[in-house]
């Protein structure tokens, strides 16, 4: 199992609540998360102690980082989405790194470990709510184009 301890950014806004409740996400959740990643990829996760940092920001997986005043179900969503980077993180063999690819592959999988972890509506909630974004928006549309095999041969064949 990972240790995910969770710290406020700094004293300038009072984000406690949220560090509390990332970290009760963690400790009861944290283990079902990491299988359900390391099954869908096949992969195994490299660390077993991270730091992440609550802040009222953009949310990114190197440093590990979640905005505060997100939902309860968006903490989780956005919990397993940057887990998802973590473990591929210099595992895919891309030409060329950039967001939309980086997401692309993310969501190769994502969408499966989503649904295992908490149901096929809140993994279409959570495409809905990410999709606001051009981005992710052209992401999930690229992978859920394909089945639920398809996604899991075109990820295999990243990993080469």
């Amino acid at each position: 199992m990972i240790k995910i301890i969770f710290h406020e950014d700094s004293d300038s806004v009072d984000v406690k609540l949220a560090v509390q409740e990332y970290q009760k996400i963690w400790d009861t959740e944290g283990s079902k998360i990491v299988s359900a990643w390391e099954d869908k990829t096949g992969l195994k996760f490299r660390e077993t102690f991270i730091n992440a940092i609550i802040l009222e920001g953009r949310g990114q997986s190197h440093p590990l980082c979640f905005r505060a005043s997100l939902t309860s179900d968006a903490k989780k969503a956005t919990l397993v989405h940057e887990m998802g980077h973590r473990i591929l993180r210099k595992r895919i063999k891309l030409p060329e790194f950039n967001s939309l690819e980086n997401h692309k592959n993310l969501d190769l999988c994502f969408y499966d470990v989503l649904t295992e972890l908490y149901g096929k509506t809140f993994a279409d909630l959570t495409v809905e709510s990410e999709s606001k974004h051009a981005l992710y928006k052209d992401a999930w549309d690229w992978a859920l184009s394909f089945s639920k095999d398809e996604r899991q041969k075109k990820f295999r064949d990243l990993l080469g």
